[in-house]
């Protein structure tokens, strides 16, 4: 009997190992570092959206502005017309924007979502904070330039958090993507 017993105590440990080892291919886990990826890409996908949108709006709305004067009606009701579908556009593109926000907020470490709030906080907006007057053109390409940026730090920082720097042992694999940076700016890259 107490052979038979550490038969099963043995088969069991044995077992509950395999299937704690277990893991399909392509099943995200929440947590991991592949959902935490999914999060980041859909993240950096919907603020490039929010972004390319608010840039059309800014440029609809300026030139409605500047043929609200015109006296023909049918160029300023096309101009309306494109101004207001720019706005759906980047109204759909910020309510994008701050759902994949929500989704690194469930999954992101502390330096990575401070980057993200941080980035979203550097998108620029088309209007002077507590007015209605549209930003000139050259303050708001310079905002757009801190954006990016922003951007800039939270893929670094997003990087980091998933792992994707070679390490300092990792010779052979800096040695790699040293060449294959070579070879692409000299434009010779093997097929």
């Amino acid at each position: 009997m107490g052979a038979d017993v550490g038969f099963v105590e043995v088969s069991g440990a044995i077992t509950g190992a395999a299937l704690g080892r277990y893991r399909p291919v392509g099943v995200v886990r929440v947590g991991s570092a592949e959902d935490r990826a999914q999060s980041y890409r859909r993240f950096l996908d919907a603020v490039v959206h929010a972004t390319d949108a608010q840039i059309l709006y800014y440029y609809r709305r300026r030139d409605a502005a500047a043929i609200s004067a015109i006296r023909r009606p049918r160029l300023r009701s096309r101009r309306n017309h494109l101004r207001e579908q720019a706005w759906r556009h980047y109204a759909q593109a910020e309510i994008e924007m701050h759902a994949a926000l929500l989704g690194v907020r469930l999954c992101a470490p502390t330096p990575v979502l401070a980057a993200a709030e941080h980035l979203v906080a550097a998108i620029p907006r088309f209007y002077r904070p507590g007015t209605r007057h549209t930003l000139p053109e050259a303050e708001y390409l310079s905002a757009h330039d801190e954006c990016t940026t922003a951007q800039h730090v939270f893929l670094e920082v997003a990087r980091r958090d998933l792992d994707y720097h070679p390490r300092p042992w990792q010779l052979l694999r800096k040695r790699r993507e040293r060449k294959y940076r070579e070879q692409a700016a000299d434009g010779r890259l093997p097929h």
